[in-house]
């Protein structure tokens, strides 16, 4: 059971796709626009070539003598063309704001569809509020992405058509543009080794941060009061001692591509000047082409030099695209369909299931049981991991090693997760997310109106206190259900799940939490009569079990 266990965790977490591999799918979602920008960046980089183009023709001009209309018609015609590579360049940063906010619709909305239907044994090893923060990194990429798509096309196709020019000029500037296109290439690529591996080692410790002040900030009890604060400060310095080392093996990366640009820059510019000068004195180049050839010169790689600084932007993009990458590959569901679920209680069943614990590796077996519909059960015993584990199985929440199980006549995995409530509702630890209280009852559920959720708290002794609130149902509740008392949060849960009228409610372990009072009006709704439900509940204390008819007893092995 153990083996088949690290098979499935192997397998529900497959080999994640390279960065770059991840960068090229997502523009190619929005590929007509990014071949709109490469269109728009060319037309522009011919346009601005107009510049040494006209300054070669005014030191032609003006080495002849001085002549005013030449002068004018080069003037216009520069401003025309620079005028209309402008607009190109403005249309270009609209059209690539436009992919920025797809990107950011496109990630999340697939994210909203994915979180919900997540397979937890992905999750087991994880904590998911931690993997959730990587969804900042969107902006990340969203930055990224713009830098490299204006500065970076125009860069190389500026670059390129740069260089063209100079190859017409002379033969000897064609093999000094295959230098310098060699030294850039080798910039590029030979200095760049490592940078994607160290940006990434350097995200992953920047969350590493995170998580641990987000833990030092959320659990007050072991850091303030039991003096833990030292603790906090030791573990937050070597959390920041592994991002400065790895933010230095990331900087090593871009400083030594930085130096080996600016030095390219002096190089070429200096070795231009004296083979055009020389080429001047030989007469085999004009006074013009020698002027525009420096200053395409000067153009082209000294923004190759700034784009030294912007690699790193490109290594930011791929370590963000790691990262959310990691969550558009957890593996989620499937999404299974029902049609018509039956109306009143189900009967459920189950037969020799078998679990094993991912943190010890125990295992843990269930005897077969078969439930009639509408029967009430509570299953006791000291296998308390069990008992949780069988009720999670049964509401799809994970899957038995092995055996099967199913609620009324269906394999429990799918009716809990097509049933979206209406089959199958479980109540367990409160988890109550930052929304107005009725949300966190109906959830959003269009056949759990107003009337069904003022009706489940009455039911659970909850409405009362959601009268006294400031805002009633429209209440906006903490992430942890503040603020709400315990009990309250406990009961909120509870009818979170009653609310969908179910035909199996399963509860564990929440009525343990109930005080004396509240548990007999919450026992009375859950067991009445007229009930829709087939009700299975686990719990620690014998004067609960006492109010069921059936007992399953699970004891540890």
């Amino acid at each position: 059971a153990a083996h088949a266990s690290h098979q499935h965790s192997h397998a529900s977490h497959p080999a994640h796709p390279k960065p770059l591999r991840r960068v090229l799918a997502l523009l190619r979602l929005d590929s007509r626009d990014v071949w709109t920008v490469v269109l728009f960046a060319l037309v522009a980089g011919i346009l601005a070539l107009a510049t040494p183009l006209a300054i070669e023709s005014l030191v032609n001009v003006v080495s002849w003598g001085t002549y005013l209309q030449p002068l004018l018609v080069l003037a216009v015609m520069l401003l025309a063309c620079l005028g209309l590579a402008g607009v190109l360049k403005i249309l270009q940063t609209i059209v690539v704001e436009m992919i920025q906010r797809r990107q950011l619709v496109r990630i999340v909305g697939d994210l909203a569809h994915r979180f919900p239907r997540a397979h937890q044994a992905a999750l087991a090893d994880e904590y998911p509020r931690e993997l959730a923060n990587r969804v900042f990194d969107i902006m990340t990429i969203q930055k990224a992405s713009a830098v490299l798509l204006l500065d970076g096309v125009s860069i190389v196709l500026t670059t390129g058509m740069g260089l063209l020019l100079l190859a017409f000029y002379h033969p000897f500037l064609l093999g000094f543009d295959i230098v310098l296109l060699i030294s850039m290439v080798s910039m590029t690529w030979l200095l760049g080794r490592g940078g994607i591996t160290t940006a990434i080692e350097e995200s992953k410790v920047k969350y590493r941060i995170a998580h641990w002040l987000q833990d030092v900030i959320a659990f007050p009890t072991p850091f303030k009061v039991n003096g833990g604060e030292l603790l906090a400060v030791e573990r937050a310095n070597r959390l920041t001692t592994e991002y400065l080392v790895a933010r230095q093996k990331q900087f090593r990366v871009v400083i030594r591509q930085v130096a080996f640009a600016i030095f390219l820059q002096v190089i070429a510019s200096t070795a231009l000047l004296g083979l055009g000068g020389w080429l001047v004195m030989r007469q085999q180049l004009t006074l013009g082409q020698l002027v525009a050839s420096e200053l395409v010169v000067t153009v082209v790689v000294g923004a190759f030099a700034k784009a030294g600084k912007s690699l790193e932007k490109f290594y930011d993009l791929m370590a963000g695209i790691d990262k959310v990458g990691h969550l558009l590959d957890i593996p989620v569901d499937p999404r299974y369909e029902l049609g018509d679920i039956p109306s009143g209680p189900v009967e459920v069943r189950w037969e020799e299931l078998s679990f094993v614990h991912s943190a010890t590796g125990l295992a843990c077996h269930i005897p077969s049981a078969h439930l009639k519909a509408g029967e009430r059960v509570a299953i006791v015993g000291s296998d308390r991991s069990g008992k949780s584990l069988l009720l999670k199985c049964l509401a799809g929440l994970c899957s038995a090693e092995h055996g099967m199980s199913e609620v009324g006549g269906l394999e429990a995995q799918r009716a809990a997760l097509a049933g979206q409530g209406r089959m199958v509702g479980y109540a367990g630890k409160a988890q109550i997310f930052h929304a107005a209280l009725h949300e966190n009852v109906d959830l959003g559920r269009s056949d759990v109106g107003q009337n069904r959720v003022r009706e489940v708290l009455v039911q659970v002794g909850l409405w009362d206190a959601v009268l006294r609130l400031p805002q009633g149902l429209k209440t906006k509740l903490l992430t942890d259900g503040a603020p709400l008392t315990g009990t309250q949060r406990a009961l909120l849960t509870v009818a979170q799940a009653m609310a969908g009228q179910p035909r199996l409610l399963l509860i564990d372990g929440l009525l343990d939490e109930l005080p004396p009072p509240v548990f007999d009006q919450v026992i009375t709704a859950l067991v009445a009569p007229d009930a829709p439900w087939t009700l299975l509940i686990t719990t620690n204390h014998d004067t609960i079990a006492q109010r069921f008819n059936t007992q399953f007893n699970l004891e540890q092995v």
